[in-house]
């Protein structure tokens, strides 16, 4: 029987079947495969994770394979994970008032389900196995993903570590329409790298790490340890890092003339972020990063507001980098707007908005009184090393397919694993660098580090009186953290020192320099390394290198030293009494005693080079400048640092700026490494013990350079044209390929 209505036709209205249902709401939420990664991952760091790492395969159509070290699920939860509105965060409506968690549905897992080849494995902390589930539509199924008895469909127990992996294969496999709308695979995937990077921007604490299947290297890598500046860095470059400023707006705070607190008037908590200064300068359009209640979203009328404040203070085309959390008051937002949950809406949105506004363009005109600009400087004849230089930081062309002669297979801002086991041996070759320290017992030859004067000369086998006792190697300081606060400098020889560095700047090789990678040591005793910058790889003399380098590290931290404290206190007359022994023609020992005497204050105050009389009226040395933390002087070059800092004839005590220049160059030569002398130059008889003595020398030397030195190179240093001589290109990729016809 037919039920017809009052014009007698059939129903025309039917209820859809509920796999259609599920699918056309699978549709709404996993648009694309970045949609399905920002659930997982939200899923991911609302489970206490500190590690996510990713693996995309075909832009994330094909894999999607997200693996974390949080909280697990339980067993017992597995049967209902992939339900639609299931979820352990959320019991009833009026939870959403106060909801701290990225998701509170239960629909993302259950519309994956639905439109890809869904399997899981889990492990809690206090379950002895891990186990694996598979899914479809839903339900549990087989691991052919067909429905099943409970018995074949049970979760399996399986081997695991603590946490969860989500496997997701297939995806849109049932929704052929979509899947052809997919036009590139790399488009999806940098997409995926976008909202990774937003992730990882925000999650302080949590670590990312996205790679594509198959592949060895990381896309992206980022530490849960670092900070908002360094986790920018990684993921939007060094451009963008340099020229950040804060963002912070407490709720606490009001206007003038207002009554009540931006929390008690408009639900306004906290504000915090960092933004690029009017010295940023990008013409590509970077979509601003706001998080509302730790959450993603994409806030129109605050990106047009932040756009118009901008006008004021960037040249026309110039795209700026924003990044904003806001945390507003739970009961004012309504997360529940949108089944991708990118849409927010809170109370106050208009006033709120005009209070960050207000506030971003504060801080960015607290910093407006200068103004970068690109110039072209008129050139001039060069060498054909300048040549070479200058030529590498024009980057490959754009390229149309995959060109292995011009491929870069290392990255500057690709960490390697080798640099956190550095620590578990770093103990033994600085504690075995101290003992050959004290057993050569000030025998060595010490090589003049000056640019005009090279001399050398051979101290005695005495040792002087506890000076050994006083050495420490790195493996055995202990640091001591004060509350001393920087202190500013704005004395004018300072600040002509430090300008006379940026007159000399060579941007070319601060940039070959900012981006390169450590290869190692090439003669130690030339003290000659290689490192590879692109497709370049470049030799350069090390010592010449970290001479600029020690210097301009000495001159920013002036007054601001660490303190190198000796563990006891040294006589002058001792670390003295080598030189002159085996130099006639020096300065009396004594005239450099009263020199030190009449400038211990100034030397204690600007240098913490700490010289005091002790009980015997006797002048000693008790400290040195630590200028870089794990890095300590060349202690065999304390003897002719000494000397020169109380000679009238190395210093002009006279004027200011000289005096401190002089200083601050000592200071670069006393940490300089010394060249370790090659085996066939010494005469002992022992020739295995002494070529594993030079062996471990080189080993502590190539790893103090790799993970200490450079990386601070690559984020602090100022190459200057007088290392073009220092730095010569020695091979390119290009090159190689001529010659072998492979890599």
């Amino acid at each position: 029987m037919v039920d017809l209505n009052e014009s007698g036709e059939g129903a025309q209205i039917k209820a859809l079947d509920l796999s259609v249902v599920n699918k056309i709401a699978a549709g709404e939420i996993i648009i694309q495969p970045a949609n399905a990664l920002k659930e997982l991952l939200e899923n991911s760091i609302d489970a206490k994770s500190t590690m996510i790492d990713i693996q995309v395969k075909d832009g994330g159509l094909k894999l999607l394979h997200i693996t974390d070290n949080g909280k697990g699920i339980h067993k017992n939860d597995l049967h209902l994970l992939c339900e639609r509105f299931a979820t352990s965060k959320l019991s009833k409506f009026e939870d959403l008032e106060s909801i701290a968690t990225y998701g509170f549905r239960g629909e993302a897992l259950a519309s994956i389900s639905h439109i890809s080849r869904l399997s899981v494995v889990t492990k809690t902390a206090t379950s002895p196995l891990a186990y694996k589930a598979f899914y479809s539509n839903g339900k549990l199924a087989t691991s052919s993903f067909k429905a099943g008895s409970d018995k074949s469909v049970e979760p399996k127990p399986i081997a695991g570590k603590d946490g969860t992996q989500i496997i997701v294969e297939n995806l849109f496999y049932n929704v052929p329409s979509r899947l052809k709308a997919f036009r590139s695979k790399n488009d999806e995937f940098a997409k995926i790298l976008d909202v990774i990077g937003r992730y990882a921007v925000h999650a302080g604490g949590v670590g990312f790490s996205c790679k594509k299947f198959g592949e060895s290297h990381q896309v992206l890598s980022t530490r849960p340890q670092l900070n908002l500046k360094e986790r920018i860095r990684v993921v939007f470059g060094t451009a963008v890092a340099n020229e950040l400023i804060d963002v912070i707006l407490d709720g606490d705070e009001k206007d003038e003339d207002a009554e009540k607190s931006y929390k008690d008037e408009y639900g306004l908590i906290k504000v915090s972020g960092a933004v690029t200064n009017s010295n940023f300068n990008n013409k590509k359009r970077i979509q601003p990063v706001f998080f509302i209640n730790h959450r993603l979203v994409s806030c129109d009328p605050l990106k047009r507001a932040l756009s118009s404040i901008y006008q004021f203070f960037l040249p026309k085309g110039n795209q700026p980098f924003i990044y904003l959390s806001l945390e507003i008051s739970p009961q004012n937002l309504d997360v529940n707007v949108h089944p991708t949950k990118r849409e927010v809406r809170f109370l106050n949105e208009e006033e709120i908005i005009d209070i960050i506004c207000a506030k971003v363009h504060k801080v960015l005109s607290n910093i407006d009184s200068s103004r970068k600009f690109k110039a072209q400087g008129v050139l001039f004849d060069q060498s054909d090393s300048k040549r070479l230089i200058d030529e590498s930081i024009s980057l490959q062309a754009t390229k149309k397919y995959r060109q292995e002669n011009k491929l870069v297979r290392v990255d500057a801002l690709q960490a390697k694993l080798n640099q956190y086991l550095l620590n578990q041996s770093e103990n033994n070759y600085q504690k075995q660098m101290t003992e050959e320290f004290t057993e050569s017992k000030w025998k060595q030859d010490y090589t003049s580090e000056t640019a005009n004067q090279s001399e050398k000369s051979e101290i005695s086998n005495d040792n002087p009186n506890g000076f050994s006792k006083s050495v420490k190697s790195v493996a055995e300081i202990e640091y001591q953290v004060t509350d001393k606060e920087r202190v500013v400098v704005n004395f004018g020889s300072i600040l002509d020192l430090k300008e006379e560095v940026k007159s000399q700047l060579h941007r070319p090789l601060t940039n070959i320099f900012n981006n390169s990678v450590y290869v190692g040591i090439v003669d130690e005793t030339k003290r000659l390394c290689c490192f590879q910058y692109d497709v370049k790889l470049f030799l350069c003399d090390y010592a010449a290198v970290l001479n600029e380098f020690y210097y301009q590290m000495a001159l920013s931290e002036f007054m601001n030293y660490g303190i190198y404290q000796l563990d006891e206190p040294v006589l002058i007359e001792d670390i003295l009494g080598p030189i002159y022994k085996h130099h006639g023609d020096l300065v009396p020992i004594q005239n450099i005693k009263e020199k030190f005497i009449e400038m211990r204050e100034m030397f204690k105050e600007y240098f913490e080079i700490g010289l005091e009389i002790n009980e015997d009226d006797q002048l000693i040395l008790v400290s040195l400048p630590l200028i870089m933390r794990d890095i300590i002087p060349s202690l065999s070059k304390l003897p002719f640092f000494i000397y020169r800092l109380g000679s009238s004839e190395n210093i002009n005590f006279q004027d200011e700026k000289l005096t401190f220049q002089s200083i601050l160059k000592e200071i670069a030569l006393l940490y300089i490494p010394e060249s370790i002398s090659s085996d066939d130059d010494n005469s002992e008889t022992n020739a295995n013990e002494l070529k594993s003595l030079n062996n471990n020398k080189r080993d502590q030397l190539n790893n103090q350079l790799e993970h200490l030195v450079f990386p601070m190179i690559k984020r602090r240093f100022l190459a200057t044209k007088n290392l073009l001589r220092d730095v010569v290109q020695i091979a390119d990729l290009p090159g190689l390929y001529k010659v072998f016809e492979r890599c």
